[in-house]
């Protein structure tokens, strides 16, 4: 222990000093805005079976903020076939079924006839504010003939300066789909 100091009190040494950046760290990780849990709702209708709804079709409608790669690999990990994610947004772009950010029952019937799917997951940004880097995104599976929705998710984070974005989607999507019961 190093000698008091004119005031009488001992001086710091340097082990105190990595005592407290130590704590400071661990403050700063498990801080309530950046460590937070992914806040998350998941609803399954009761008319939504598994078995019945094998082949997906994913369709980003955000054009700024992409995550629909996050959903499909999701899905494929429950077991679910997803149809290519590149062809699926060539063929919804070339038909010009995407207005405004939603699809409407004709839309959804053709591509479900085209693509040949029980079912298309619509992934869209319900609340994005990059000041505070948060994010509040939906992922939805409807029937392509009914547009009746199979389940409903809905992910938000605030996360910290210095996350790249990609990441912190990933972590929300992964979070939010975690209430989907694998394919059948």
């Amino acid at each position: 222990m190093k000698p008091p100091s004119a005031s009488g009190v001992p001086s710091r040494s340097r082990g105190g000093n990595l005592e407290f950046l130590l704590i400071l760290l661990l403050a700063f990780l498990f801080c309530p805005a950046c460590g937070a849990p992914v806040k998350k709702d998941f609803s399954l209708s009761p008319d939504f079976l598994p078995q019945n709804v094998q082949t997906l079709a994913v369709i980003n409608l955000d054009p700024q903020v992409r995550f629909s790669h996050f959903v499909e690999a999701e899905l494929l990990k429950k077991g679910y076939r997803v149809k290519e994610g590149t062809a699926v947004g060539h063929f919804v772009k070339n038909e010009g079924f995407v207005k405004e950010g939603a699809l409407d029952l004709s839309a959804l019937a053709k591509i479900g006839s085209h693509l040949q799917v029980q079912g298309v997951v619509l992934c869209s940004v319900l609340e994005f504010n990059r000041f505070r880097d948060s994010y509040r995104l939906s992922i939805r599976c409807v029937a392509p003939d009914t547009g009746n929705t199979f389940w409903y998710a809905e992910g938000a984070k605030e996360g910290r300066k210095g996350l790249k974005s990609s990441e912190f989607l990933k972590e929300i999507v992964v979070s939010t789909l975690k209430g989907l019961p694998a394919a059948k």
